[in-house]
């Protein structure tokens, strides 16, 4: 709950105490009441403080809430009684951590006050501005890793019989400790039992459905189901270029277009996420919007099983072991890569039969047997060939050969619309064992952008743009011009070939074993080279940060090509990869995500091809 403008001369100033808790901040309001963050004045904690104070119904007087008038005295007492009903069954609920704790409720000053968990982060609506200011917008996965966990916990409170009838993206918060959406403000939650005056009754225009703005039909779960779906539709609507924020029209334009049976004033969700979305999660979200509610999807717990279906329709990732592999290298030798030793015989590396080993072809299938059995894996063993610069940077060569590119139809995560097609890598190339590291920029560049420099010299640099990265590449050409060598980024098929390393699944081994990823992360990077390699000695292909290519983002050709470059211009470059806070649906070797070449983060950095 971030501190904000409030605009309400009414409110109680800073340093107010009531009963144990001092006024710190006021931190939201609405027409129903203020809420404020306090501290505790014997124990460290912070809450959440709402007051309620209608501003049509009451003033304050001094630090006295009062009625405006005698008239509106009963409407005040019984908004009252109602806010008191209300704190009760939400103290009451089992707390779930996708809602708001209640903790307290009390009288004072003339009105009442509902004691809550004070919730740290950005609200989603803040989330949502940001990302497509930057060109990002929600995918599935972030979508389904909002709202599955919302209506888990709004599914406990509709058993409770409590709605919220005001579910929007500023009423979800993000909380910053651990990424989890939390529904707070229940400022517009009545018992679904209770009897209340409609014209008083607060609602976010687009995010209300037809029940609540006029007097057609009946309040239910129904109605929180329409705001989801509203909810949803905002996620969905905000990938549509030009980036601009789009808003749910209002009810009363679509019932008006529905009675003069002229077209829906606001766009379908199928419509506007074909391509980027599964059909059927779309197809879930229009079921929420239908104004009538006896058509709607009609509760939480059908939306969550809908979900929950759209997301089990991939299949499982593969769970095959990744080979580790003998490692030749040559080139300057380091002992120590951070706290992460580097063995002079055997490490857990992976790759290709070298041709000099085919003369000893007779031992190699003597041994094989061994191998195969003593590190539990199927795949073939080999040697891979790996070079050290004179910065220290390490590279692993990768041979020329072919790969189809892009997932198969059924993948988990596959883009819709996605083309696979097969692509011939022509020439080998070197590519950076591990993702550039802090230290590694920081000895070229001077500085160090990274967002989790505390994270140590040996994690990945992050907070890098496309352009940023063109910089270092003409720091390192210039420092290492007359080695021969000359340093780039991968062309997206070349990272996808590489990180595949002959694999055809969704990924090359268990995520867990390979990848630094929401689930696991902690939300953070982590130092580099700490989870399996894939067949080929590469480290963090998947996880821990995006990886810029030199591609421009295009669609795929139809066709068989050669050494592909992508699209001569564009707006926006490849990353790909996934990173520390992406879902496991999307950490797959095909995944592919587009940023502008200016945009930083703190989940996107690089790694380098060395060509002669």
């Amino acid at each position: 709950m971030p501190s904000t403008d409030h605009g309400r001369r009414d409110a109680l100033p800073v340093g107010t105490v009531l009963r144990d808790f001092t006024i710190q901040a006021v931190i939201g309001h609405g027409g129903f009441g203020i809420v404020y963050r306090a501290g505790h004045n014997e124990l460290d904690l912070t809450v959440a403080i709402k007051e309620y104070l209608p501003v049509e119904l009451a003033v304050r007087e001094g630090a006295i809430v009062q009625p405006r008038s005698g008239t509106d005295r009963k409407d005040f007492e019984e908004g009252l009684r109602r806010f008191r009903d209300e704190a009760q069954a939400l103290i009451d609920f089992d707390s779930h951590p996708s809602i708001v704790s209640c903790r307290e409720f009390f009288r004072a000053h003339g009105t009442a006050y509902l004691v809550m968990a004070y919730e740290d982060g950005p609200s989603l609506a803040e989330v949502l501005a940001r990302r497509e200011a930057e060109g990002r917008p929600f995918t599935e996965s972030d979508l389904l890793g909002v709202m599955k966990p919302l209506l888990e916990g709004l599914e406990r409170v509709h058993e409770a019989g409590v709605l919220h009838r005001d579910i929007k993206p500023s009423n979800i918060l993000i909380r910053r400790r651990d990424r989890r959406p939390v529904l707070i403000d229940f400022g517009a939650a009545k018992q679904a039992t209770a009897r209340f005056s409609k014209s008083q009754a607060p609602y976010t225009e687009g995010y209300a459905a037809l029940e609540q703005v006029a007097d057609i039909g009946k309040l239910g779960p129904w109605t929180d189901m329409y705001g989801a779906g509203a909810v949803m539709w905002r996620m969905v609507a905000g990938g549509n270029r030009p980036w601009e924020p789009p808003h749910p029209v209002r009810v009363e334009q679509r019932a008006h277009a529905a009675l003069g049976g002229t077209e829906d004033p606001m766009p379908s969700a199928s419509e506007l996420g074909k391509g980027r979305f599964p059909s059927e999660l779309l197809e879930v979200i229009d079921r929420c919007l239908r104004l009538r509610e006896t058509e709607r999807i009609q509760g939480s717990s059908e939306l969550l099983e809908a979900l929950r279906s759209v997301s089990d329709q991939a299949p499982r990732a593969e769970s095959a072991e990744t080979a580790r592999p003998l490692v030749k290298r040559t080139g300057p030798k380091r002992e120590e890569r951070g706290s992460r030793a580097v063995p002079l015989g055997p490490v857990p590396h992976s790759g290709r039969r070298r041709a000099g080993w085919l003369a000893l072809a007779g031992l190699v299938v003597g041994l094989g047997l061994v191998l195969v059995t003593w590190w539990k894996s199927s795949a073939q063993r080999a040697a891979v060939e790996a070079w050290t610069n004179s910065p220290g940077m390490e590279f692993v060569w990768i041979p020329a050969g072919s790969f189809v590119m892009g997932s198969p139809m059924g993948d988990e995560g596959r883009l819709r619309g996605e083309l696979r097609h097969e692509v011939r890598i022509s020439q080998g190339f070197w590519i950076g064992e591990y993702e550039v590291t802090q230290g590694e920029w920081e000895a070229l560049m001077g500085t160090n952008p990274s967002g989790f420099s505390n994270c140590g010299q040996q994690c990945p640099v992050e907070q890098v743009s496309w352009e940023d990265t063109q910089e270092f590449i003409r720091r390192l050409n210039s420092r290492e011009s007359g080695s021969g060598h000359v340093y780039r980024l991968p062309t997206e098929a070349e990272w996808e070939y590489a990180a595949r390393a002959g694999r055809t699944g969704v990924r090359y081994g268990e995520l867990d074993e390979i990848a630094w990823y929401w689930d696991n992360s902690e939300g953070k990077t982590h130092p580099v080279g700490q989870k399996r390699a894939n067949a080929w000695g590469l480290h963090d292909m998947l996880g821990n940060v995006w990886e810029w290519t030199v591609d421009w983002y295009g669609e795929y050709p139809s066709g068989a090509v050669t050494d592909p470059k992508g699209p001569e211009s564009g707006s926006y470059r490849v990353l790909r990869g996934g990173c520390w806070d992406i879902n496991a649906r999307n950490v797959l070797s095909a995944n592919r995500y587009a940023g502008a070449p200016s945009y930083r983060g703190s989940s996107i950095g690089f790694r380098l091809v060395r060509t002669e």
